[in-house]
């Protein structure tokens, strides 16, 4: 029996240098973690509940973040994980914010993040630690301002919470501080990954690359929980909800998981077994002191075994942590990779736009050289048109030069009219009406011989305009000149017009005064006529006094009654009687 107490006397010494050279790597923390659980059972055999299953890939990015508030701690010892966007074959739904235990004294949450990576989108999980490390610098709130955490800090076994970022009840809990934390530069979007197109660009900084390489404890039962009731909550999913989920955290004060105010970090279930009773002197059912050395050796064999495995599964969980850390180097030097030829094709990109761009440009040079060609096609259209209309503007011209001799001897015509129209003295008023008529006649004259004048000079810059125009046919602004001189012409044929319109209204005004000299005529020819018969009557009147004279004498005074009688109603009668 003394063979076997020495081994098994070395067997713990053993485990104790295998202990103590595996506590090295955790010396920041107040107290080793326990061992990390057994992955819980996410899904049942159910095969319906097969598209529930998580997805660590998306070829899409996550939703914007939810605006949400943070309910308060329950308890001492719980920290806040924050809510985050997880993805089963159904697509992504939100994991509601929850208050949570710590797993052990002086253990911090890092949240997971989605990071992109060879054109998609993958999914790093969160952990618990000594320290905060990097969650993709990722805005989650209440305290997780993309580094770090500030929402509070272990001080020996106690956690205090800093009140300025975090919702405590302080008739629950007791240990806080207040320190203000100010975010600068704060993305209005609310962007949920890392990389890519418009995600967060932030790298790790050595601390966070230090904290990677710690020993790191998965989520809790209660967290998983959480994660397969979000899950199969069809309302949590963001194709239900649009970005607003009904449960944006945990409300523990309805949760039937609300946690006992009397736990303590690394307090589980494992911890709270007792012994058995062993009577009040130890002596009771008592085996023989052999017996009683061989249950001592089972029972440090079965120690033994029991920290030889502790051993292997920290160990395991080292090398697990290695092939994470590894994997989480390769992730993110496939990310830097990816983010250079996010670049590459970003700038290649840009070439691309830029060819393009001179592609167009140059297709704008060729059609707007293609327009000018129609233009001058167009211009020398119009030049020849052109110079079709100045050859009926010159024909145009001789035909009015006809009209004017014709108007010239018209007027002269007219001169004579009027000659005849001053004759006409009796009628002062309408003489002086028909020498204002006269007047203006005149005046229209003179307006006419000035506009012949201009009409002459006109010609003479036409023709100038024509020699010109078929020696410059390359320039555009003599073109433009000889548009503007067209423009001139045809304002001056639209005077032209009226001067004709005038003209006719002169010969109108004309005609009606040689109607009027003839009805003038009429009347002068009416008068005299009138004149003649007033001359006649007289004559007549000279002579029936003559007659009446030779009679008085001849009657005396006896034929009174018969002169009476013979009266013609000139009052002769009555100078007879006289």
């Amino acid at each position: 029996m003394i063979a076997p107490t020495r081994i098994l006397t070395a067997r713990p010494l053993a485990a104790a240098v295998l202990l103590a050279a595996s506590a090295g790597a955790v010396a920041q923390v107040y107290e080793a973690p326990p061992p990390a659980p057994a992955a819980p059972v996410y899904e049942g055999g159910d095969p319906a509940d097969a598209n529930l299953a998580l997805v660590d890939r998306s070829p899409e990015p996550p939703p914007p973040l939810p605006v949400y508030t943070q309910p308060p701690a329950p308890a001492d010892g719980y920290l806040w994980v924050p809510g985050y966007w997880s993805r089963n074959h159904y697509g992504f739904f939100w994991v509601p914010g929850a208050w949570v235990l710590a797993p052990y004294v002086g253990a911090l949450w890092t949240p997971g993040y989605w990071g992109f990576a060879n054109g998609v989108y993958i999914w790093t999980a969160g952990y618990w630690g000594p320290h905060v490390g990097f969650y993709g610098g990722i805005n989650y709130g209440f305290g997780y301002t993309g580094m770090g955490y500030v929402g509070g800090y272990w001080k020996r076994d106690r956690f205090y919470y800093n009140r300025s970022v975090t919702n405590v009840n302080i008739t629950r809990v007791t240990n806080v501080y207040q320190h203000n934390v100010v975010v600068k530069n704060v993305d209005q979007r609310r962007v949920s990954y890392h990389g890519g197109p418009s995600g967060i660009q932030r790298r790790a900084d050595p601390r966070e690359l230090a904290a990677r390489k710690e020993r790191h404890t998965p989520p809790t039962q209660m967290q998983h929980g959480y994660v397969r009731d979000a899950s199969r909550d069809r309302n949590q999913s963001y194709e239900r909800n649009r970005g607003r989920p009904p449960q944006a955290y945990v409300n523990h004060a309805s949760d039937p998981r609300r946690p006992d105010n009397g736990a303590r970090p690394g307090n589980g279930p494992d911890r709270q077994r007792g012994g058995p009773d062993r009577g009040q002197d130890g002596r009771r059912d008592a085996p023989p002191p052999q017996q009683q050395r061989e249950q001592q050796a089972r029972q440090q064999d079965r120690q033994q075994q029991q920290r030889e495995q502790q051993v292997r599964q920290q160990q395991q969980r080292d090398q697990q942590a290695q092939q994470q850390d590894r994997q989480q180097q390769q992730r993110e030097q496939q990310m830097r990779q990816q983010q250079q030829r996010d670049q590459q094709a970003q700038q290649q990109a840009r070439q691309q736009q830029q060819r393009e761009q001179q592609m167009r440009q140059q297709q704008q040079r060729d059609q707007q050289a293609q327009q000018q060609a129609r233009q001058q096609q167009q211009r020398e259209q119009q030049m020849r048109q052109q110079q079709q209309r100045d050859q009926q503007a010159q024909q145009q011209a001789r035909q009015q030069q006809q009209r004017e001799q014709q108007m010239r001897q018209q007027q002269q015509r007219d001169q004579q009219a009027q000659q005849q129209a001053r004759q006409q003295q009796q009628r002062e008023q309408q003489m002086r009406q028909q020498q204002q008529r006269d007047q203006q006649a005149q005046q229209q004259a003179r307006q006419q011989q000035q506009r012949e004048q201009q009409m002459r000079q006109q010609q003479q810059r036409d023709q100038q305009a024509q020699q010109q125009a078929r020696q410059q046919q390359q320039r555009e602004q003599q073109m433009r000149q000889q548009q503007q001189r067209d423009q001139q012409a045809q304002q001056q044929a639209r005077q032209q017009q009226q001067r004709e319109q005038q003209m006719r209204q002169q010969q109108q005004r004309d005609q009606q005064a040689q109607q009027q000299a003839r009805q003038q005529q009429q009347r002068e020819q009416q008068m005299r006529q009138q004149q003649q018969r007033d001359q006649q009557a007289q004559q007549q009147a000279r002579q029936q006094q003559q007659r009446e004279q030779q009679a008085r004498p001849q009657g005396g005074g006896r034929d009174q009654p018969r002169g009476e009688g013979n009266g013609n109603g000139n009052g002769r009668g009555q100078s007879g009687r006289d």
